[in-house]
């Protein structure tokens, strides 16, 4: 064996050994294997094949385990999960060496090797998967069992209101341990999916269809992308009580190894939608910090003053400290000249005499104003309520 070769044989050692180690260690050891993978294709077959190999021997401990939390009603175990921690950090190292990059013939004849190697790897996984299905449902049944809320409300319901009253305390005991099995399945079913959306349409296809669509299909993209979005549909849609669960106690997880979720939106509880939104827009305001914004503007003429200093502004200007002085008023803004210049500006663009919004029902919904084509540059007009609105 060549030291090149020995070499290689090396960084999987360690990153099939050390899981037991801080992440910065492991994550040093995933990042040599990353780079040798992007050297030569045929080191990155070499860690995929090897990889894959680890994972599916690490499958039987897996299973194991399970069983052993399901059977000792999730207190079987130590306090972390070691097989399920190692299966996930197998698999997202996987993940990240294929890539998907088709850049020539060559890459994409790679690419089809690879969904093949993950394809097997995922055949090969089925029982481990059916085994925490499995025990994900026996916790659900011991939540509501052991619930004072189980005679009264439905399990989403029972499941929701204890994470938001005690959080992960509501849980019982011992079932973060089936986080890493979750997000293991998660990662696999994304990359199997070779970027193609789900819809719902896969949701509604039925077992026979999905056996027949494979068995007539010789890419193994088409087949694993087909088959994985229908097994994960039916298996987030199963447990989608307690993947909301474990999202709302680290709602991070929606934007990692969760991720897919949000290709199939209806399975995330509105309350869990909406921190991820806020998530996103403070993650935005925060990369594009700007310089504070002033505007000088007439009690009188709000709405025009206001249209013609912000209407050609960048986005990201407007999304720096906005100060108002009113013109031939005095007073520093420290806050309240803003608030009082919202107020202003919000009565006028909705005053039926702007003609851009027009009250429907019981005059407290409003919609566009069918007369706003009378208003000089009205589409501009809307453009400018809408950045207002969202700044």
């Amino acid at each position: 064996m060549s030291s090149f070769q020995s070499f290689r044989k090396i960084c999987l050692y360690f990153l099939v050994e050390i899981f037991s180690l801080p992440d910065k260690v492991y994550s040093l050891a995933a990042e040599v294997v990353k780079q040798l993978a992007s050297v030569a294709a045929s080191h990155r077959k070499f860690f995929s094949i090897e990889l894959a190999g680890v994972a599916q021997s690490l499958s039987s401990s897996a299973v194991e385990e399970l069983l052993t939390l399901k059977n000792t009603q999730m207190l079987g175990l130590s306090t972390c999960s070691m097989a399920g921690a190692a299966i996930l950090r197998v698999l997202q190292v996987l993940s990240t060496l294929t890539s998907g990059v088709m850049d020539s013939r060559h890459e994409k004849d790679l690419l089809q090797e690879e969904q093949s190697i993950l394809w097997d790897l995922n055949v090969g996984l089925e029982p481990l998967w059916q085994e925490l299905s499995d025990c994900i449902s026996a916790t659900e049944a011991k939540f509501v069992h052991n619930s004072s809320l189980a005679s009264h409300a439905p399990l989403m319901d029972a499941l929701e209101v204890g994470a938001s009253s005690s959080g992960s305390s509501s849980l019982p005991p011992g079932t973060q341990r089936l986080l890493p099995f979750i997000e293991s399945f998660f990662v696999l079913c994304e990359k199997l999916q070779t970027n193609q959306p789900v819809t719902l349409s896969d949701y509604s296809v039925t077992a026979p269809e999905v056996k027949e669509s494979a068995g007539s299909s010789s890419s193994p993209s088409l087949k694993t992308s087909g088959i994985c979005n229908v097994t994960f549909i039916r298996v987030a849609e199963k447990h989608r009580r307690l993947l909301n669960v474990f999202i709302r106690q680290n709602p991070s997880l929606l934007e990692k190894s969760l991720s897919m979720m949000l290709k199939v939106p209806r399975l995330i509880d509105f309350d869990n939608k909406r921190a991820y939104f806020r998530s996103r827009i403070r993650q935005q305001h925060d990369q594009h910090l700007s310089a504070p914004l002033r505007i000088s503007v007439r009690r009188a003429y709000v709405l025009e003053d206001s249209y013609n200093q912000l209407r050609l502004r960048r986005t990201q200007d407007l999304k720096g400290r906005l100060t108002v002085q009113f013109q031939g008023e005095e007073g520093i803004d420290a806050g309240g000249l803003t608030r009082e210049w919202y107020q202003l500006l919000s009565r006028v663009i909705f005053d039926k005499g702007a003609l851009l919004f027009t009250t429907v029902g019981n005059n407290a919904t409003f919609q566009p104003n069918p007369n706003s084509v009378f208003q000089t540059e009205h589409l501009s007009y809307f453009k400018f309520v809408g950045r207002v609105v969202i700044s």
